[in-house]
Protein backbone atom coordinates (compact mmCIF):
# COMPACT_ATOMS: atom_id res chain seq x y z
CA UNK A 1 0.00 0.00 0.00
CA UNK A 2 1.38 3.47 -0.64
CA UNK A 3 2.15 5.74 2.42
CA UNK A 4 0.50 9.30 2.01
CA UNK A 5 3.72 10.91 1.59
CA UNK A 6 4.09 8.70 -1.72
CA UNK A 7 0.23 9.41 -2.89
CA UNK A 8 0.52 12.67 -2.63
CA UNK A 9 4.00 12.95 -4.27
CA UNK A 10 2.18 10.68 -7.13
CA UNK A 11 -0.86 12.64 -7.13
CA UNK A 12 1.61 15.81 -7.72
CA UNK A 13 3.53 14.32 -10.30
CA UNK A 14 0.48 13.65 -12.51
CA UNK A 15 -1.98 16.94 -10.80
CA UNK A 16 1.15 19.44 -10.79
CA UNK A 17 -1.09 22.67 -10.53
CA UNK A 18 -4.55 21.54 -11.88
CA UNK A 19 -7.72 23.03 -9.60
CA UNK A 20 -8.75 19.13 -9.17
CA UNK A 21 -6.35 18.43 -6.64
CA UNK A 22 -7.23 20.84 -4.31
CA UNK A 23 -11.00 18.61 -3.90
CA UNK A 24 -8.54 15.67 -3.49
CA UNK A 25 -6.65 17.17 -0.76
CA UNK A 26 -9.83 18.94 0.69
CA UNK A 27 -11.68 15.24 0.46
CA UNK A 28 -8.43 13.68 2.22
CA UNK A 29 -8.53 16.17 5.26
CA UNK A 30 -12.17 15.21 5.99
CA UNK A 31 -11.20 11.33 5.80
CA UNK A 32 -8.55 12.14 8.12
CA UNK A 33 -11.42 13.91 10.57
CA UNK A 34 -13.64 11.00 10.00
CA UNK A 35 -11.03 8.25 10.98
CA UNK A 36 -10.25 10.43 14.28
CA UNK A 37 -13.94 10.23 15.03
CA UNK A 38 -14.79 6.66 14.02
CA UNK A 39 -11.46 4.70 15.84
CA UNK A 40 -12.73 4.80 19.67
CA UNK A 41 -15.75 3.20 18.37
CA UNK A 42 -14.43 1.33 14.69
CA UNK A 43 -11.60 -0.25 13.69
CA UNK A 44 -10.41 1.56 10.63
CA UNK A 45 -7.08 1.75 8.23
CA UNK A 46 -7.06 5.60 8.58
CA UNK A 47 -3.93 5.74 6.27
CA UNK A 48 -5.50 3.67 3.76
CA UNK A 49 -8.81 5.93 3.80
CA UNK A 50 -6.26 8.97 3.73
CA UNK A 51 -4.72 7.57 0.89
CA UNK A 52 -7.67 6.26 -1.03
CA UNK A 53 -9.47 9.95 -0.43
CA UNK A 54 -6.50 11.83 -1.64
CA UNK A 55 -5.88 9.59 -5.06
CA UNK A 56 -9.43 8.83 -5.67
CA UNK A 57 -9.56 11.34 -8.59
CA UNK A 58 -6.47 10.59 -10.15
CA UNK A 59 -7.58 10.29 -13.64
CA UNK A 60 -8.61 13.56 -13.77
CA UNK A 61 -5.19 14.47 -15.07
CA UNK A 62 -6.45 12.57 -18.39
CA UNK A 63 -9.97 13.27 -18.23
CA UNK A 64 -13.04 15.01 -16.54
CA UNK A 65 -15.54 13.12 -17.60
CA UNK A 66 -17.65 12.17 -14.90
CA UNK A 67 -17.12 8.42 -14.96
CA UNK A 68 -14.02 7.97 -17.15
CA UNK A 69 -11.84 9.98 -14.74
CA UNK A 70 -12.86 6.78 -12.43
CA UNK A 71 -11.76 4.61 -15.29
CA UNK A 72 -8.46 6.23 -15.90
CA UNK A 73 -7.30 6.15 -12.10
CA UNK A 74 -8.00 2.89 -12.15
CA UNK A 75 -5.75 1.98 -14.84
CA UNK A 76 -3.24 4.51 -14.02
CA UNK A 77 -2.78 2.93 -10.90
CA UNK A 78 -3.26 -0.76 -11.39
CA UNK A 79 -0.07 -0.12 -14.56
CA UNK A 80 2.33 1.23 -11.07
CA UNK A 81 0.75 -1.72 -8.97
CA UNK A 82 -1.08 -0.18 -6.65
CA UNK A 83 -4.31 -2.41 -7.03
CA UNK A 84 -6.14 -1.10 -3.65
CA UNK A 85 -5.89 2.19 -4.62
CA UNK A 86 -6.95 1.71 -7.81
CA UNK A 87 -9.97 0.21 -6.83
CA UNK A 88 -11.15 3.33 -4.80
CA UNK A 89 -10.68 5.22 -8.42
CA UNK A 90 -13.47 2.85 -9.96
CA UNK A 91 -15.76 1.79 -6.76
CA UNK A 92 -15.85 5.77 -6.07
CA UNK A 93 -17.89 6.73 -9.37
CA UNK A 94 -21.60 6.28 -9.16
CA UNK A 95 -20.95 4.65 -5.18
CA UNK A 96 -19.74 1.35 -6.88
CA UNK A 97 -20.62 -0.47 -10.01
CA UNK A 98 -21.21 -4.13 -10.92
CA UNK A 99 -19.37 -6.09 -13.15
CA UNK A 100 -21.64 -5.77 -16.50
CA UNK A 101 -21.70 -1.25 -15.83
CA UNK A 102 -17.83 -1.60 -15.06
CA UNK A 103 -17.25 -3.83 -18.45
CA UNK A 104 -19.58 -1.27 -20.42
CA UNK A 105 -16.92 1.48 -19.47
CA UNK A 106 -13.56 -0.10 -19.72
CA UNK A 107 -13.02 -2.34 -16.35
CA UNK A 108 -12.14 -5.45 -15.69
CA UNK A 109 -14.97 -8.60 -15.60
CA UNK A 110 -15.46 -7.96 -11.92
CA UNK A 111 -17.76 -6.25 -10.00
CA UNK A 112 -16.78 -2.48 -8.26
CA UNK A 113 -18.32 -2.28 -5.46
CA UNK A 114 -17.35 -0.86 -2.62
CA UNK A 115 -16.55 -4.05 -0.19
CA UNK A 116 -14.61 -2.77 2.83
CA UNK A 117 -15.78 0.37 5.69
CA UNK A 118 -12.69 2.34 3.70
CA UNK A 119 -13.79 1.99 0.39
CA UNK A 120 -17.16 2.62 1.00
CA UNK A 121 -16.60 5.84 3.13
CA UNK A 122 -13.99 7.56 0.00
CA UNK A 123 -17.43 8.26 -2.35
CA UNK A 124 -19.40 9.55 0.29
CA UNK A 125 -16.51 11.60 1.46
CA UNK A 126 -16.37 12.67 -1.90
CA UNK A 127 -20.00 13.57 -1.97
CA UNK A 128 -19.78 16.36 0.81
CA UNK A 129 -17.19 17.86 -0.73
CA UNK A 130 -17.75 20.66 -3.85
CA UNK A 131 -13.92 21.79 -4.85
CA UNK A 132 -12.19 22.26 -1.61
CA UNK A 133 -15.62 23.43 0.28
CA UNK A 134 -17.78 21.35 2.60
CA UNK A 135 -21.29 21.32 1.26
CA UNK A 136 -24.62 18.81 1.63
CA UNK A 137 -25.09 15.55 -0.41
CA UNK A 138 -28.35 17.38 -1.75
CA UNK A 139 -26.29 20.43 -2.77
CA UNK A 140 -23.55 18.33 -4.21
CA UNK A 141 -26.24 16.41 -6.31
CA UNK A 142 -28.25 19.53 -7.82
CA UNK A 143 -24.65 21.29 -8.78
CA UNK A 144 -24.08 17.36 -10.69
CA UNK A 145 -27.84 17.63 -11.88
CA UNK A 146 -27.09 21.25 -13.52
CA UNK A 147 -23.78 20.81 -14.53
CA UNK A 148 -24.42 17.73 -16.73
CA UNK A 149 -27.83 18.52 -17.55
CA UNK A 150 -28.88 17.12 -20.86
CA UNK A 151 -27.23 13.81 -19.73
CA UNK A 152 -30.18 11.39 -19.05
CA UNK A 153 -28.75 8.30 -19.02
CA UNK A 154 -25.99 9.60 -16.23
CA UNK A 155 -28.13 11.95 -13.84
CA UNK A 156 -30.71 9.02 -13.61
CA UNK A 157 -27.53 6.67 -12.55
CA UNK A 158 -26.51 9.13 -10.68
CA UNK A 159 -29.39 9.27 -8.78
CA UNK A 160 -29.73 5.42 -8.35
CA UNK A 161 -25.92 6.86 -6.69
CA UNK A 162 -27.21 9.47 -4.57
CA UNK A 163 -29.96 7.09 -2.76
CA UNK A 164 -27.12 4.57 -1.78
CA UNK A 165 -25.32 7.53 -0.61
CA UNK A 166 -28.04 8.86 1.20
CA UNK A 167 -28.57 5.13 3.03
CA UNK A 168 -24.67 5.51 3.98
CA UNK A 169 -24.83 8.67 6.09
CA UNK A 170 -27.75 7.29 7.50
CA UNK A 171 -26.23 4.16 8.72
CA UNK A 172 -22.90 6.61 9.22
CA UNK A 173 -25.17 8.87 11.65
CA UNK A 174 -27.03 5.92 13.24
CA UNK A 175 -23.94 3.60 14.28
CA UNK A 176 -21.49 6.19 15.12
CA UNK A 177 -23.19 8.89 15.81
CA UNK A 178 -21.54 10.83 12.69
CA UNK A 179 -22.82 13.56 10.91
CA UNK A 180 -20.33 13.78 7.55
CA UNK A 181 -21.90 16.72 6.33
CA UNK A 182 -21.03 18.71 9.67
CA UNK A 183 -17.80 16.57 9.76
CA UNK A 184 -16.55 18.43 6.38
CA UNK A 185 -17.80 21.70 7.45
CA UNK A 186 -15.66 21.61 10.69
CA UNK A 187 -12.78 20.21 8.66
CA UNK A 188 -12.92 22.45 5.68
CA UNK A 189 -14.25 25.75 6.94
Amino acid sequence: MLSYSEALDLLNCYGKDAAWIRHCRAVSRVAERLSIAMTPNHPLDAEFLRVGALLHDIGRYKTHDPVMHGVEGYHLLTGLGHHREAFICASHVFCGMPQAEAVSYGLPEQDFLPRSLEERLVPLIDSVVEVDRPTTLEERMLSIYRRYQGRGPFLERMERAAVTARGLLRDLNSEFGISLEQLAKEALE
